[in-house]
């Protein structure tokens, strides 16, 4: 949640966009509920033989309705809530350049390169991230489960819906046990990520030194390395996050 903190300033710069997409999101929620209970109400009607051209038409009607309605809610949260997190990436990145172009020799003298882009590429984007599809998943997981848990206890039964939520609390010491182990390990994938940058940097920026001294297989053997652990530190991050 400190990240949702640290991003305040973006949230009540984009007030209005996240609300009318976190309206869209409760609106889809309600309007999920309805296919279950019309299946139920149809297949009750069969079984009692009481199911009627006429009531089978309006409950088709309402179900083509819900879809057209849930079509549209679904294109309007994306263009607020996903809309926004692709601005907020530009808006971060152009920040950063320009902060970037103001800094003195002395800065980039104790900064390695491999650090700078990776702040300016992944962060970024894990950032961005956040603003998308965190805001969604933090959004539809209390507004979508509120409601349901809600409509289950008052239309079903609050005795069935408890037993469904008895595997909730070891749900969510998993949920924090694996978003702890995501970001400590997606920090070791971008270390190394900053290492095969400052790598190609170096090799790109000396590549007459490496000529002139035969020392082109080294340097290709060298930057594999890196690539490789790159890519089994990242694979470690994707492990974790399917598991989440």
């Amino acid at each position: 949640m400190n990240i949702f903190r640290r991003l305040g300033w973006f949230f009540k710069e984009r007030k209005g966009h996240y609300i009318f997409g976190v309206s869209m999101l409760a609106l889809i929620a309600v309007l999920q509920l309805l296919p279950p209970r019309i299946i139920g109400s149809t297949v009750d009607a069969i079984l009692t033989d009481t199911l009627t051209k006429e009531v089978l038409f309006r409950w088709l009607l309402i179900l083509v309705i819900a879809g057209i309605f849930m079509y549209v809610a679904r294109y309007f949260w994306r263009l607020m809530i996903f809309g926004s997190a692709v601005y907020l990436g530009r808006t971060l990145r152009a920040n950063i350049y320009r902060h970037l172009t103001e800094m003195s020799a002395s800065f980039y003298q104790k900064r390695r390169v491999g650090d700078l882009m990776a702040h300016a590429t992944n962060d970024i984007n894990a950032v961005q991230q956040t603003a998308g599809m965190g805001v969604l998943t933090l959004v539809d997981s209390l507004v979508t489960g509120s409601i349901v848990i809600v409509t289950m206890g008052l239309t079903i039964s609050w005795k069935l819906t408890f037993i469904a939520l008895i595997p909730l609390p070891f749900m969510i010491i998993l949920t924090s046990y694996y978003g702890r182990l995501l970001r400590e390990r997606f920090k070791y994938a971008q270390e190394s990520f900053s290492d095969l940058n400052d790598k190609t940097q170096e090799s790109i920026a000396g590549i007459e030194v490496i000529k002139t001294f035969g020392q082109q297989k080294e340097d290709v053997d060298a930057f594999h390395r890196l690539s490789d652990e790159v890519v089994a530190k990242n694979m470690r991050v994707a492990r974790v996050d399917a598991l989440f």
